[in-house]
């Protein structure tokens, strides 16, 4: 078989039209990145970011918390490029997933843009969870449930609660004012405080473990009782009436990233005594 010989003249065109399609390519290229690095630089735009975030409907939730938690997801860039603030390409996907994570209390959930430039979060908290059972918890386990009333979400007492067996509903056990005082239309303790102490329940919930009842201020301390599968002990949170709660919280979360101590408290969770939140900057724990 004989070679065709090819002519200089297809020679050079051939040389030609790879030399276009090369320009061509390069110029695809720069302009691919110059749109790019454009869009990103209109991503951050203060005509198209996101500026204010308002929350409806909380009230045993923190606002503040929700915000922060909400400016966490639409901070920084995907692939440091693309402002995740844009209103535009916001991570609402992500917002709506984070915050039903984070905040147990959450019934119902929307998310969407209200004048452009604002995050619009419409909350539905979750009601009827709460019951109040009297002074101190029965000495035989079968009363528990018995006479027991229904709080709402702002601490007060509002209706007579039938028969619960097990844990279907977070107990309060306390002294109301007064003496032989019918609980019946009464405030349980002030707002803000049942809002604080509401609060951290749905944090602890959140890190894994299972408050069922609290007994408020049996000389000056409270005791978060914790539920597990055995019944040779109840474990329970003690911290002082008066407490911080917030602090309580921030300390029992930093232990809780402390894989040693985290790894301790779930492997033994059935044979947990107390954690002890009374003394300044200490978790105090101890296992049966």
């Amino acid at each position: 078989m004989r070679d065709i010989p090819t002519s200089p003249r297809i020679i050079e065109i051939n040389r030609n039209r790879r030399a276009r399609r090369l320009r061509l390519s390069v110029l695809i290229l720069i302009l691919l990145i110059i749109i790019t690095y454009a869009a990103s630089f209109f991503s951050s735009n203060k005509n198209v970011v996101i500026d204010k975030v308002e929350i409806r409907g909380t009230h045993i939730i923190n606002e503040k918390d929700i915000e922060e938690e909400t400016y966490k997801n639409i901070s920084g860039k995907y692939l440091r490029l693309f402002a995740r603030n844009n209103i535009f390409i916001y991570p609402h996907d992500d917002i709506y997933k984070n915050l039903l994570l984070k905040f147990p209390r959450i019934e119902k959930l929307s998310i969407g843009l209200d004048k452009l430039k604002t995050i619009k979060i419409d909350i539905v908290e979750r009601v009827g969870s709460f019951l109040y059972c009297g002074v101190s918890i029965p000495e035989n386990k079968e009363d528990v449930g018995e006479n027991c009333y229904f709080i709402n979400n702002d601490g007060y007492i509002f209706e007579k609660a039938p028969y619960f067996s097990g844990n279907i509903y977070f107990k309060y056990y306390m002294t109301l004012e007064g003496e032989n005082v019918d609980p019946l239309g009464k405030q349980m303790i002030g707002v803000d405080k049942f809002h604080g102490i509401s609060r951290f329940i749905d944090f602890v919930i959140s890190i894994g473990l299972k408050p069922i009842y609290i007994v408020m201020d049996q000389d000056g301390t409270n005791y978060l009782y914790l539920n597990h599968d055995t019944n040779s002990t109840i474990p329970k949170i003690i911290f002082k009436n008066d407490a911080d709660l917030e602090t309580i919280q921030d300390n029992l979360s930093l232990s809780m990233k402390k894989k040693e101590f985290a790894d301790e408290i779930h492997s033994k969770y059935n044979t947990l005594l107390y954690m002890d939140f009374r003394f300044k900057n200490k978790v105090l724990y101890k296992f049966q």
